[in-house]
């Protein structure tokens, strides 16, 4: 098996003890049923916390500090893992096969405007939109005449 499938099974097990380690306290700590403390511990890690359950008893409340540590830091750690996954599995098997039907479309004799694959961006246009680093503008060819 590999490493990053390991890591991704290694983090739903922890959020799977967490659940269970969690739904348990709650029980017995506040006298909720199952269900709201599934609510509970899901709204307190996600960093919702809608505020229509909340620990009345001490026990709890100091239980509610850790678990929201712990339950935050693995649920983090769940979403990275999900991404590296996602990148290292999904992605490198996808891109080689959108990248087929781009390349079929640059090969075929027959020219469509609205094929993306035959579209062509002049090279001085070639950039990326990006807000934070907005694309030079071109000097005026206008001449300013000073006075």
């Amino acid at each position: 098996m590999e490493e990053i499938t390991k890591s991704l099974i290694f983090a739903l097990l922890l959020i799977v003890i967490l659940y269970i380690f969690g739904a348990i306290m709650y029980h017995n700590l506040e006298n909720w049923s199952w269900v709201d403390s599934v609510y509970f511990m899901t709204a307190t890690f996600t960093t919702v916390g809608y505020g229509d359950f909340v620990p009345t008893t001490d026990e709890a409340k100091i239980f509610t500090v850790l678990f929201m540590w712990t339950g935050i830091s693995i649920g983090f750690y769940l979403i990275y893992t999900i991404s590296k996954y996602r990148e290292e599995k999904i992605d490198h098997r996808l891109f080689p096969f959108l990248a087929h039907f781009m390349d079929r479309g640059r090969n075929s004799k027959k020219k469509d405007k609205y094929n993306i694959a035959e579209t062509r961006i002049p090279s001085d246009q070639r950039y990326i939109i990006n807000p934070a680093r907005p694309r030079p503008r071109k000097k005026s060819t206008k001449k300013s005449y000073k006075k």
